[in-house]
């Protein structure tokens, strides 16, 4: 499906417009976002990827057992915009300041000391090099995932460009047996319920491809016993739930805006809706990825 620009510009601008109306999310951290979106938007659009051959991805009949059809460690993406976006975002957030300005400056001077290149960074983080991570954020205690979120920030555009083209290369299911991504096997970020049916689909947390998972299972463990999955609302978020598994103790916020006149945009839906992680967090609940937006 070809991406639709002007359709998504609009939902990004009115989601914008609904975020500096919560209380509990400052303007500095709403303009913030507003911004990373727009850039990513604009790079979004002229990302240039080159797809593997078929012969390459996972056969069907392993894509319906549940193994991705590439994983993310070989995943297609635009190394050169990649890199002009990482020094993009880096001038964003030092314009910003404060912690994650501080945490920017560091990154840019370890790379202007040779201590790591932009190819090195992108490498860490298609590789989920946890230990890169972990020592970053020993590094910048204020802003710990400061490194985490300027390096999916920046590939992201061109991760969701190659997600979109390998899509089409997906087998014809209805409904995966797995809760992870067809795709690159990443576990989702967000659900959401579609259509009157109620079909729950999934976020990736990686690419960001929109998939089908089984409505009555928890997506990160598998679990399908109804007496372990319940979920709740709170009466200050209308649209959204939080879906819980008693067996894993994880949680996943879940999108139900088919009786509310709202638009759906699961990257902002998912800071929208940040006052039910906190809620999740204080049952003794954990997310099993990060936010979308890492910091």
């Amino acid at each position: 499906m070809e991406f639709d620009v002007e359709q998504y510009q609009r939902r990004l601008e009115k989601k914008i417009t609904q975020l500096k109306g919560k209380s509990y999310i400052s303007e500095e951290l709403v303009n913030l976002v507003a911004d990373v979106a727009r850039l990513q938007l604009t790079a979004r659009i002229n990302a240039t990827v080159t797809i593997p051959q078929d012969t390459e991805l996972a056969p069907a009949e392993a894509v319906f057992q549940g193994v991705p059809l590439l994983g993310r460690e070989n995943f297609p993406h635009d190394s050169a915009q990649a890199t002009q976006l990482l020094q993009d975002l880096i001038a964003l957030l030092n314009t910003t300041g404060g912690p994650l300005g501080d945490g920017a400056k560091a990154v840019a001077q370890a790379m202007d000391n040779g201590e790591f290149t932009p190819a090195d960074l992108f490498h860490h983080y298609l590789n989920d090099d946890t230990a890169f991570f972990a020592s970053w954020a020993e590094r910048t205690p204020e802003a710990p995932k400061t490194i985490a979120f300027l390096a999916f920030a920046a590939l992201g555009p061109s991760i969701e460009a190659a997600a979109d083209i390998l899509a089409e290369k997906l087998p014809d299911m209805k409904v995966p047996e797995v809760g992870t991504c067809p795709i690159c096997g990443s576990l989702p970020l967000i659900s959401s319920l579609n259509q009157k049916e109620g079909f729950r689909h999934a976020t990736c947390s990686f690419c960001r491809h929109e998939y089908r998972i089984k409505r009555i299972a928890c997506p990160v463990c598998g679990e399908d016993d109804q007496k372990k999955l319940t979920f709740f609302t709170v009466d200050e978020e209308p649209g959204f739930r939080v879906d819980v598994c008693e067996s894993c103790k994880t949680y996943i916020k879940t999108i139900d805006f088919r009786n509310l006149d709202r638009v759906a945009l699961p990257i902002l839906d998912d800071l929208d809706s940040l006052a039910l992680d906190y809620v999740a967090a204080g049952q003794g609940y954990k997310r099993a990825t990060l936010s979308a937006w890492g910091f």
